[in-house]
């Protein structure tokens, strides 16, 4: 299990340089190949009731217009930072809903990079939650502005025993193999401690099988939410990458993020691989 092909929303977000230049060392650290995936969406225009028709359309074709120029800026920065890192690349995209084109181009990946949310830019990069409940593929979340790069740094696995924390565990494996040192953190409430150790030792002894040097340790719940105290105790393991699963629930088409994955998502400094 390896990553030969990489995908990264290439589209403008305050941190689109920081992800394309890691989605480049992440290539040259496995030889991969990028797919960069830039879109915008065409806003909608508003009906008025005292418009001409004629001015609506010429909005509507403006708005297009826009949308396709900034598609274009973004393959001309995605094809500038590939060939200057000297990595292979090529380009999908155009006009769309961000989303929706990383998540069909995802069937050509490994893993996919996106933004942690960016409030103002909902038809200009694609919303994580989306990505990470429909593309199918494990989903690195790189913040503005990573505090560490997930090559080569220690690494948390925040261990809930679910199906998603098994999935998302089994993707991470070729970042955990170059991790300095990866460390399976649970939160547990006290009289479960000796339960949760056997559960965590089973994992670092699973992760040991698959070359990754792991350490485990139970964190005792108390009043600090949970997603919080993991996220503090990553950062004072200079953690580099948080490896969770992503949880949440169907409410007709909406899927509803879980309060881990949701606190996760919104806080964390560190980049964070989910799978769902």
């Amino acid at each position: 299990m390896t990553i030969r092909t990489l995908l990264a929303s290439a589209s403008q977000d305050p941190g689109r340089e920081a992800r394309l230049n890691l989605a480049c060392d992440i290539a040259r650290a496995f030889d991969a190949e990028i797919i960069g995936a830039g879109s915008a969406s065409v806003e909608q225009v508003l009906d008025d009731a005292f418009a001409v028709g004629a001015m609506t359309g010429e909005v509507a074709t403006l708005y297009q217009d826009m949308a396709e120029s900034e598609v274009r800026d973004n393959r001309a920065n995605f094809e500038r930072t590939a060939a200057a890192r000297g990595v292979q690349a090529r380009w999908t995209g155009g006009v769309g809903y961000p989303a929706a084109i990383v998540n069909a181009a995802a069937r050509a990946a490994d893993l996919v990079l996106v933004a942690a949310r960016s409030p103002g830019v909902p038809f200009r990069a694609p919303d994580p939650v989306e990505v990470i409940s429909g593309a199918g593929r494990p989903v690195l979340v790189v913040p503005t502005a990573p505090v560490r790069t997930p090559v080569g740094s220690p690494a948390v696995l925040a261990w809930k025993d679910s199906r998603e924390c098994r999935l998302a565990a089994a993707a991470a494996l070729p970042l955990l193999r170059r991790a300095s040192r990866t460390h399976v953190l649970t939160v547990s409430r006290e009289e479960d401690v000796e339960a949760a150790s056997a559960g965590l030792a089973e994992v670092q002894a699973w992760l040991s099988r698959h070359d990754v040097k792991a350490s485990s340790e139970v964190l005792i719940r108390n009043d600090i939410p949970a997603a919080r105290r993991l996220l503090d105790r990553a950062t004072t393991l200079e953690a580099g990458l948080i490896v969770a699963g992503a949880y949440g629930h169907l409410r007709l088409t909406e899927w509803v993020l879980g309060g881990v994955t949701r606190s996760f998502l919104a806080d964390s400094p560190l980049c964070l691989l989910m799978a769902r």
